[in-house]
C-alpha cells in the first residue's frame, strides 16, 4: 500500500511539472476580448485593437475573441486591461490569466493626463506596455486541433507563427485596383527607425516611435486615398505619390529614389 502510494504521488508530481507552464512564452497565443468593461462600445477609441497591436510587438501571437484559433484553450492565454482609479487622468494596467482564470501576470501602470478621452486612454495603454519588451516574450506555435470527417478524432496541425491576422486573410486588399493594407495597425521599419501605420476613415496615419513625444508617437504624415490615387502628404505639407506592394510594404516616391517602408510581421 505505502508503495502504492508513493508511486502515486510521484506520478502526480511528474505530471504537474511536465503541464505547468513557467513563462509567457510556454504558451502559444493570447486573446484579447472585443470590449473592455470600462468601455462602453467593442473596441472603443481602438483600445481592443491597439491592445492586439502592442502583444504581436511584443513576440506575441495575437487574436482577437471572434477569431481565436481552434486550438487548446489551456495553450493560451487571455488578456485584459483594467482600468485603476485615479484623481486625475487615466490609470491602466495589463493583466494576463490563463485557462483557469488565474493571473499569471500583471504589467506596470500607465499613466496620462490628457483631457481627451481617446488621446488619454490610447496614451496610458502605451505606457501600460512599456517595458513588455524586456520580458522577450517568443510565443510557441499555434498547434491547431481538427476534427476528422467521423467526428470521433482530433489531429493536430502544426501552423507558423504569423501574425494575428486572420490567418487565411493577406496582409494587404485589392480594392478598386489599389493594394492597401487590411489591418488597423501595421508595424514598419524605415532607415533603422520603426513606425505605425494607423488606419483611419480616410487612408493611413504615419507614426514614427520617438521618446521626445508625449504619447511616443510622432505624426510624420497622412496617406489619402483619392479614387484610384493614393497620395502622402508629410506634416509639413509636401505632397508625393504613394503605394503599397503586394507584401504590405509602404513606398513613398518623393525627390530620387523611392523611400521603402518595410511591413514588419
Amino acid at each position: 500500500m505505502t508503495r502504492f502510494l508513493l508511486l502515486s504521488i510521484s506520478l502526480l508530481l511528474a505530471t504537474n511539472a511536465i503541464s505547468q507552464k513557467t513563462s509567457l512564452s510556454d504558451y502559444s497565443y493570447i486573446v484579447v476580448p472585443d470590449q473592455f468593461d470600462f468601455l462602453k462600445g467593442k473596441d472603443q477609441f481602438q483600445m481592443n485593437s491597439m491592445t492586439k497591436f502592442y502583444f504581436e510587438k511584443n513576440g506575441f501571437n495575437a487574436y482577437m475573441a471572434d477569431s481565436a484559433p481552434n486550438a487548446n484553450r489551456c495553450d493560451g492565454l487571455y488578456a485584459n486591461v483594467e482600468e485603476l482609479k485615479t484623481l486625475f487622468g487615466t490609470k491602466l494596467q495589463v493583466v494576463i490569466k490563463d485557462c483557469k482564470d488565474k493571473e499569471i501576470f500583471r504589467g506596470q501602470e500607465g499613466k496620462s493626463k490628457y483631457k481627451e478621452y481617446d488621446k488619454s486612454y490610447q496614451d496610458a495603454l502605451r505606457k501600460a506596455f512599456n517595458g513588455m519588451e524586456g520580458l522577450q516574450v517568443k510565443q510557441k506555435e499555434v498547434v491547431l486541433l481538427t476534427n476528422s470527417t467521423n467526428n470521433t478524432t482530433v489531429s493536430k496541425e502544426t501552423i507558423p507563427n504569423v501574425e494575428t491576422a486572420e490567418l487565411t486573410k493577406p496582409k494587404v486588399s485589392n480594392v478598386s485596383g489599389i493594394l492597401l493594407p487590411d489591418a488597423k495597425f501595421s508595424n514598419y521599419s524605415y532607415s533603422g527607425k520603426t513606425f505605425l501605420l494607423r488606419k483611419t476613415t480616410e487612408g493611413y496615419s504615419l507614426y514614427e516611435e520617438s521618446s521626445t513625444a508625449a504619447d511616443g508617437l510622432l505624426l510624420k504624415g497622412k496617406i489619402i486615398l483619392m479614387d484610384n490615387l493614393v497620395k502622402y502628404m508629410d506634416t509639413s505639407g509636401k505632397v508625393a505619390d504613394a503605394a503599397f506592394d503586394a507584401s504590405g510594404n509602404l513606398l513613398i516616391k518623393e525627390e530620387g529614389a523611392p523611400k521603402v517602408y518595410k511591413s514588419e510581421d
